[in-house]
C-alpha cells in the first residue's frame, strides 16, 4: 500500500511539472522574436535616401545673369528694357520727361536698350568699365551690360563701379530688391552714379518681379543725377528679360 501511495504521489507531481512547462511554452508563443546576425551572414539592408524637394532657383539671393530683353517700341507702350531721364521736380511715374533727339521711338521720352556683351547684368561677376573708358569724342565703351546708347550724338555707357558694394538681388515670393549702388553711366567723359540706393544709402532700392516658373522679370530703379550737363535730372532704369542662374 506505501509503495502504491508513493507512484501516485510521483505520478502527480510529473504531471504538475508537465503543466507548468505547457504554460511555459504558451506564454513564449506570444512573444516578439528578436532577430541576430549571424557571423559571416552577406544578407545587406538596401539604405533609404528621404526625397528632397530641388530648391527653386529663382528664389532667395540671386547668383547669375539677368538677361537684357532688348527695348522694342513698335507697340503702344514700350516693351523689353529701357532708359528715361525725368527733369527736376517731376516723378518716375508721371515726368516730365528729358526727350531724347536720337531715340528710335515715337515717343522720345524712352531710349531704348540692348544686351552688352555679357549679356545683361551679371550678379556674380565683374562689369566693370574699360579704361580708358571714354573714346575721343566722350562717347562711353563700357559694354557689358547694355550697348552703349546715344543719347543727344553722345552714347552713354553702364558698368558697375568695383569700388561700391557688390550688386545683390534677392527674390522672395516673386518680388525682387536688393542692392545696384554700384551702378554707374558713363557720358560725356563724365561718370555719374546711377546706383539704387546710393552708395551713402540714401534712395530707394531696385525693385521687380520675377516668374517662378520661367525666369523673367522686370527691374526698375531710379537714381538722382549728380554733376554734369543733366545736374538734378534722375534717370529711370528698366531691365526686363530672364534670369539664369550660374552653373
Amino acid at each position: 500500500m506505501k509503495a502504491t501511495r508513493s507512484l501516485i504521489g510521483l505520478a502527480a507531481v510529473l504531471a504538475l511539472f508537465g503543466a507548468a512547462c505547457g504554460d511555459d511554452d504558451k506564454d513564449s508563443s506570444g512573444t516578439t522574436a528578436v532577430e541576430t546576425t549571424v557571423p559571416g551572414d552577406e544578407t545587406t539592408v538596401p539604405e533609404t535616401t528621404p526625397e528632397t524637394t530641388p530648391a527653386n532657383p529663382y528664389e532667395g539671393e540671386l547668383v547669375g545673369t539677368f538677361a537684357v530683353d532688348a527695348g522694342d517700341c513698335t507697340g503702344a507702350a514700350p516693351a523689353g528694357s529701357y532708359f528715361q531721364m525725368v527733369m527736376p521736380g517731376g516723378t518716375a511715374e508721371a515726368g516730365p520727361f528729358i526727350a531724347n533727339a536720337d531715340s528710335a521711338c515715337t515717343d522720345t521720352n524712352y531710349s531704348l536698350l540692348e544686351a552688352g556683351t555679357d549679356g545683361g547684368l551679371v550678379i556674380g561677376g565683374d562689369q566693370a568699365a574699360p579704361d580708358p573708358a571714354f573714346d575721343a569724342t566722350g562717347n562711353g565703351l563700357a559694354d557689358k551690360i547694355i550697348a552703349p546708347v546715344t543719347f543727344f550724338g553722345v552714347a552713354f555707357a553702364a558698368a558697375t563701379d568695383p569700388a561700391e558694394a557688390a550688386p545683390m538681388v534677392m527674390a522672395a515670393d516673386g518680388v525682387l530688391s536688393g542692392d545696384l549702388s554700384a551702378f554707374t553711366a558713363y557720358y560725356g567723359t563724365g561718370v555719374f552714379n546711377q546706383g539704387a540706393p546710393k552708395p551713402d544709402g540714401s534712395g530707394d532700392g531696385p525693385t521687380g518681379t520675377i516668374d517662378l516658373e520661367t525666369g523673367h522679370f522686370t527691374l526698375t530703379w531710379t537714381s538722382l543725377i549728380v554733376g554734369g550737363s543733366f545736374d538734378g535730372f534722375t534717370g529711370v532704369w528698366h531691365l526686363e528679360g530672364t534670369f539664369t542662374p550660374q552653373a
